[in-house]
């Protein structure tokens, strides 16, 4: 058994399963059916972002358990993806995962890496070394208000 996963770019083959692998992450936090409905084009990836941006795999044992990705948008480098199965949740792994991320950033050129973080992984972000910068305040639905925080992380 290994102790650390082993990382590789993220095939556009896999799209799929990575995609689930969001969605079940997501869902770990107990959101209701109609969320997860509302955020399904947040959480779906394309084998086309896949190609375009720096996604990475993390396996343990031969499995794939989680995913790290990256997007630009107005010039700013964004953690997009940063999800576990939820079995391995608890185990390390996220810790990994974010720092495959902050290196793919940081391969880039890039000096800042921004989150738009839910709210409740915030904390994790926080103990990595991310600080907040901001609210996002929205109605989710156009009737739950909801209040995302966004986060930066030095990559100096």
């Amino acid at each position: 058994m290994i102790t650390a996963p082993v990382f590789r770019r993220a095939l556009p083959a896999e799209a799929a399963g990575l995609s689930e692998i969001a969605f079940a992450a997501k869902r770990f936090w107990g959101y209701p059916d109609e969320w997860m409905t509302a955020w399904r084009f947040d959480l779906e990836v394309t084998a086309a972002y896949i190609a375009a941006e720096p996604v990475a795999v993390a396996e343990w044992d031969g499995v794939v358990v989680g995913f790290v990705g990256l997007s630009t948008d107005s010039g700013k480098r964004y953690l997009e993806h940063l999800w576990l199965r939820p079995a391995y949740i608890g185990r390390g792994l996220g810790r990994a995962l974010f720092a495959e991320g902050v290196r793919l950033a940081r391969a880039a050129g890039e000096t800042e890496l921004h989150i738009k973080s839910d709210p409740n992984a915030e904390a994790f972000y926080l103990k990595m070394g991310a600080v907040r910068v901001g609210l996002e305040t929205y109605l989710l639905l156009g009737k739950h208000p909801r209040e995302v925080p966004l986060l930066s992380y030095s990559l100096r």
